[in-house]
């Protein structure tokens, strides 16, 4: 059952007191009464009332000395004076010493029930918003609590991602520096073991079984001769995200003529395959200051890309053109396509597309990777786009002088391809 809210009422006429107490307690207020001031005052520190109603002038004191100990005791306690002389400013000096209303005697009687009922209502509506106040804040403590908790997890794992990721660049390029050298031994000698074996099988005292024979030993090697230099730039992809993901990949800038360069690239990578016609076009010289050796692997990544994407051949166009501030350089296919929902991912690091005619060609998913850091860092742009059901276009831009380059008398080969 709810409490009562306790009134105080204070008057130096008790009929004054009898009646406003009478009319209270009708309306469920538990009413106590004093004619005193002192009394009232040592009523009110020693007892916390919901509302306080006094007399403004008092025989043994002032009411303002009452609301004055209300406010020192009990702040919270709404106050109400009594004042027998309708003026403004008996009014205003009540309100400036904390009263939350005023009333005039004598006063109506609905008047009266109507200013204490608000006055308590305004105790009740401040009491739960303090209580509302108090569980934000230790709800706020807590979820902060939560939130620190939270963060200084997700502090720790960041942590120890860095330090797997440190750990992985540091494998990847341990790793691949451990294979180029047996790599690089394995294709030696199979070079020369297919040099041999091919002078045997072509001399003239080779009996015809032991030359087709030699001739069968010749293919067996020339595949593994092929697989080998497969893994080799699969180690050198490896290599170039290592030296990508460390910083440590280098740039030397001089002239380069795009349309000379994606002529080289074309005529090299035509030798390549017999289902594809690869085409340049040109309207006139494009030249660039940038890095030649990283641009020609960029370009590579980029018809490798095509021919690999198309396993059953067709044109593939490589258009050279000046472009604002630079000169764009768009690679064209007639192959499977690109999922609009994949163009930007296929840039990411070893991705591979969940489709089944993509996932056939071979792969790690380095070579656009690496290319897209390439460009970037000559301060261009790489994107791709699709051509719907069948053929894409990968394109690339580049500044004509990259921003922080300076370029060199005489251009040197890069170091970062060994």
């Amino acid at each position: 059952m709810r409490e009562q809210p306790k009134v105080l009422v204070v008057d130096d006429e008790e009929s004054v007191v009898v009646t406003i107490k009478a009319i209270l307690q009708l309306d469920g207020y538990n009413v106590a009464t004093t004619t005193s001031g002192k009394q009232a005052r040592k009523m009110v520190r020693e007892t916390e009332y919901d509302l306080v109603l006094t007399d403004l002038r008092l025989e043994d004191g002032d009411g303002l000395d009452v609301l004055k100990t209300v406010r020192e005791s009990y702040p919270e306690t709404v106050t109400i004076m009594l004042t027998g002389y309708a003026s403004l400013e008996s009014a205003i000096q009540a309100l400036r010493a904390g009263a939350y209303d005023y009333l005039v005697k004598p006063s109506e009687v609905e008047e009266l029930r109507a200013t204490v009922a608000r006055g308590i209502e305004r105790r009740r509506l401040g009491q739960e918003l303090r209580l509302r106040a108090a569980e934000l804040a230790e709800l706020n403590a807590s979820l902060q609590k939560r939130v620190d908790e939270a963060t200084a997890e997700l502090k720790e794992r960041y942590e120890q991602l860095k330090e797997l990721d440190r750990m992985k660049s540091q494998f990847l390029s341990i790793a691949s520096h451990e294979l180029k050298t047996p790599i690089t031994a394995m294709s030696g000698f199979l070079q020369v073991a297919l040099r041999r074996v091919r002078r045997l099988s072509q001399g003239e005292g080779a009996a015809a079984p032991v030359a087709e024979g030699l001739r069968g030993i010749t293919e067996q090697l020339d595949v593994v001769y092929r697989q080998t230099g497969k893994l080799a730039r699969l180690v050198d992809e490896l290599l170039d995200v290592s030296r990508i993901q460390t910083g440590r990949i280098e740039f030397r800038y001089g002239d380069v003529d795009l349309s000379e360069l994606a002529n080289e690239v074309a005529t090299r990578m035509q030798l390549t395959t017999t289902t594809h016609e690869i085409t340049v076009r040109r309207d006139s010289e494009n030249v660039v200051t940038a890095d030649r050796d990283h641009l020609e692997q960029v370009l590579n990544n980029l018809l490798t890309n095509a021919i690999k994407y198309s396993p059953s051949g067709g044109a593939i166009t490589i258009d050279v053109r000046p472009d604002d501030g630079g000169v764009r350089l768009s690679v064209t296919d007639q192959g499977i396509g690109i999922p609009e929902q994949e163009l930007e991912s296929i840039f990411g690091l070893f991705y591979r597309s969940p489709d089944r005619a993509a996932r056939d060609a071979a792969g790690m998913g380095l070579g656009l990777y690496i290319s897209r850091e390439i460009v970037v860092r000559h301060g261009g742009r790489i994107w791709a786009e699709s051509g719907g059901v069948k053929g894409s276009t990968l394109n690339v831009v580049i500044p004509r002088m990259p921003i922080g380059a300076t370029k060199p008398d005489v251009a040197q080969p890069s170091p970062a391809r060994r």
